[in-house]
């Protein structure tokens, strides 16, 4: 007879619960080399994250290969938590390609993301770009992963993007990140990763059409740090279960600094003003 547990992610629930352990999550991501290349901050992966950890993040969100380089940082039991990204996509990548050429692909299996200590995965949702069929290959593709990582209690985070060929950044619009964000919430997403809409009010109601908590994408440098501050704010504010943020954090003068701030900001509830003093 069987012991009558079957189908319970307790392994899920754990991690997900660590991850929001705090109330809300602050994610730094590390993986844009695998579709922009050798970016300027984290030309040196190893350098980057030994300035991250212990300042803050929650989690640190990496490909299960540079995680091999980087692997020392994660013995003690107070390290960060490791996302391990799964796919990339070309939708970013500007003069390395012309657009309409678009494609998505699986690189990494869940077995792969496991052997290298991840406590959660994620994945593209890319729609609206790219050539006939890549958009359902991308479907079939997650629904396969999500369904490999219910069977090893892992936190599947889908990361929804509309994308435009003439502009990359339309994912931003109100409508079309509703849009997406309740099509990844369709699909069985434990966690997603969206687009801010610009506005409280505007994301108040992608938060709303959302079946699973979500933690914004920091997007591009912002012309400030305190404009980038106020945006985690009012996300948050909004309904955002926390952040995830690459460029603005490890772009940043002071990595050290910054990661202290935004952790300010998400875990202790500190005003944008309060936090970009932690920076002088």
């Amino acid at each position: 007879m069987g012991s009558g547990i079957q189908g319970v992610s307790v392994g899920k629930e754990i991690r997900m619960r660590r991850l929001l352990e705090r109330g809300k999550a602050f994610v730094v991501a590390l993986d844009h080399g695998l579709v922009m290349g050798p970016l300027k901050g984290i030309e040196r992966a190893a350098e980057v994250v030994r300035k991250l950890v212990g300042n803050g993040p929650d989690a640190l969100q990496m490909t299960p290969a540079m995680l091999r380089l980087v692997k020392e940082n994660f013995f003690s039991r107070n390290s960060p938590m490791i996302i391990a990204r799964l796919d990339t996509a070309n939708v970013w990548r500007g003069n390395y390609k012309p657009y309409g050429s678009g494609y998505y692909s699986v690189l990494y299996e869940l077995k792969d993301a496991i052997n290298h200590g991840a406590d959660a995965v994620v994945t593209y949702y890319v729609v609206g770009y790219g050539e006939d069929g890549v958009e359902g290959y991308n479907l079939e593709a997650l629904a396969s992963l999500r369904k490999e990582a219910e069977d090893y209690g892992i936190p599947f985070i889908v990361e929804p993007l509309f994308v435009r060929p003439d502009n990359p950044d339309s994912v931003r619009e109100k409508e079309l990140v509703k849009y997406v964000t309740r099509m990844a919430s369709e699909l069985g997403a434990d966690l997603l990763k969206v687009d801010y809409t610009g506005d409280k009010e505007s994301f108040r109601e992608v938060v709303e059409v959302a079946f699973a908590p979500i933690l914004i994408r920091g997007g591009p440098k912002t012309k400030t740090d305190l404009e980038f501050l106020k945006m985690l704010r009012d996300a948050i504010e909004a309904g955002a279960s926390g952040v995830t943020v690459g460029r603005n954090v490890w772009g940043a003068k002071n990595v050290e600094r910054m990661a202290r701030a935004v952790s300010a900001v998400v875990h202790e509830g500190k005003s944008p003003e309060e936090a970009v003093k932690l920076l002088e």
